[in-house]
């Protein structure tokens, strides 16, 4: 069977390790609810959702950069990461309830499952929301492949993000104090360092324009919100001492929810932090094509 040019073994070939990834998050979701750990402790900590749409930004990148195929092929890899997800979803629904289990897969009351849903209709729910979920996913995945070269160009700095998160996260729960730990973890800080540094660098890469310095600064920015909002949400969720939200400490005011901290983030703090990074970017690569032009032997201002 062809779709798009390639057959459905191509699709799944092309996206093997990714299905892999959501069978081993569904697993350790499902271990995790059956553990007794309660549902709003650590659902953000093994969410489907997320790791698929990480994963849809990932492989639309892939797509281009491997010449695998183009917007249309896009969707029926997005399809196949969809029913992977979903077919997890409504597997594990079913052995929950039917077994008696109590876990997160069928938990009505939580999350965004009203209370006394039935099993039928949940899994025709989850059936409903497979399609909608793939055409976000092929959105995601379309965005991955428009922004593929910068999203190759910033990889590293990507890391450097996530690692200092880990770290943060680590640091904190070890206990040490609010402002011993939190200069030295910033991930805002890392950010402006990081956005200067590839601004800089982004006209000997092949990025000379200025709009490519605000896709710098805009990417930086909203990829360092997402990573704090999931901090918030998981070590909230755990319990666990944290930088990411600490009430009364730094900029945050005392007696802030979660939630009005996470909506702080989404709705400022993202907007705010595309200004700033994109501004960092665009200084580094005015400097960065000063150089260029003065190490070419052309004037300055050229």
């Amino acid at each position: 069977m062809s779709i798009f040019g390639k057959s459905l073994r191509d699709y799944f070939s092309f996206v093997r390790i990714g299905i892999i990834l959501i069978l081993v998050m569904g697993v350790v979701r499902f271990a995790l609810g059956l553990s007794g750990v309660p549902y709003e402790k650590s659902t953000h900590l093994a969410s489907l959702t997320i790791l698929g749409w990480i994963l849809a930004v990932i492989y639309g990148h892939l797509a281009r950069m491997t010449g695998f195929g183009r917007y249309r092929q896009l969707l029926p890899m997005a399809f196949v990461l969809a029913v992977t997800m979903y077919g997890f979803i409504i597997l594990a629904i079913v052995v929950e309830s039917q077994g008696g289990l109590h876990g997160y897969f069928h938990a009505p009351g939580l999350g965004l499952m009203p209370g006394g849903m039935s099993v039928v209709d949940h899994v025709i729910g989850q059936l409903l929301a497979m399609w909608v979920t793939t055409v976000l996913l092929w959105a995601l995945a379309s965005l991955g492949f428009v922004f593929s070269s910068h999203l190759g160009y910033l990889r590293n700095a990507f890391v450097w993000l996530a690692a200092i998160a880990v770290l943060r996260t680590l640091v904190g729960a070890l206990g040490v104090p609010y402002g011993w730990g939190t200069w030295p973890t910033s991930l805002t800080l890392l950010a402006l360092v990081l956005s200067f540094y590839y601004g800089y660098r982004a006209p000997a890469s092949g990025f000379s324009g200025y709009k490519h310095a605000i896709l710098i600064g805009s990417a930086l920015a909203v990829f360092m919100s997402f990573v704090v909002v999931y901090g918030i949400l998981v070590t909230s969720g755990l319990g666990v001492p944290s930088y990411f939200h600490s009430p009364g400490e730094g900029f945050q005011p005392s007696g802030m929810s979660v939630g009005e901290h996470v909506a702080g983030h989404l709705r400022v703090g993202m907007p705010f932090g595309i200004v700033l990074l994109s501004l960092i970017a665009s200084i580094g690569l005015a400097l960065g094509k000063k150089r260029a032009f003065t190490a070419a032997g052309q004037p300055a201002s050229t």
